[in-house]
């Protein structure tokens, strides 16, 4: 088996980090590596917007918790309301992956690719990562947009997905066992 597929198989969401933070020339690896995720047309719609400060990532964390319960988002209530809730799982790195929706078809998906793209590049480099879905959810909301601003997300950007990055503090997981009945092949 190949080193791509190896890397494909076994890469994994990684929920407690070391706070110690990315070298710069991996971080930026990674992000390059995003920038060469495919998109529709080819368009390139993405913003990728990084956070390493601490101070900031804690902010965004405060922020999106109000927020989260100002809106009323149900399906992250239960998180918003947990005293534990840290947006990055603590990681020292965290990224923001935005796109204008009126400059693509498909800017979920897009930006989606981005961020897949940016985790087979981190797990590649001994970097763990995980999806964190809660901004976009909150991106619209007036007040929490200021916050988006301040970080230098653009003013039309939506945010589409976002990630933790850093190194694993604990064992890393097994593969769980793939879902039954998820493929069928026509020939």
């Amino acid at each position: 088996m190949n080193e791509t597929l190896k890397t494909i198989f076994s890469r994994r969401s990684i929920r407690s980090y070391r706070p110690d933070p990315l070298p710069a020339e991996d971080r930026d690896l990674i992000i390059q590596s995003g920038l060469y995720a495919p998109s529709a047309r080819n368009i390139q719609p993405w913003h990728i917007t990084v956070v390493e400060n601490r101070n900031a990532i804690d902010r965004i964390t405060a922020e999106t918790k109000a927020a989260i319960i100002r809106v009323g988002v149900e399906r992250y209530l239960g998180l918003a309301r947990s005293p534990n809730y840290r947006v990055s799982f603590g990681a020292p790195t965290f990224m923001i992956v935005s796109a204008d929706p009126s400059a693509s078809n498909c800017p979920t998906e897009d930006c989606s690719l981005v961020l897949g793209t940016m985790f087979l590049a981190a797990h590649s480099l001994g970097i763990g990562s995980c999806w964190v879905n809660q901004l976009g959810s909150i991106s619209d909301d007036a007040t929490f947009r200021i916050i988006l601003s301040e970080l230098g997300v653009p003013a039309k950007n939506r945010v589409y997905g976002c990630a933790a990055f850093g190194y694993n503090a604990e064992k890393h997981p097994e593969a769980p066992a793939r879902r039954e009945g998820t493929v069928n092949l026509t020939n």
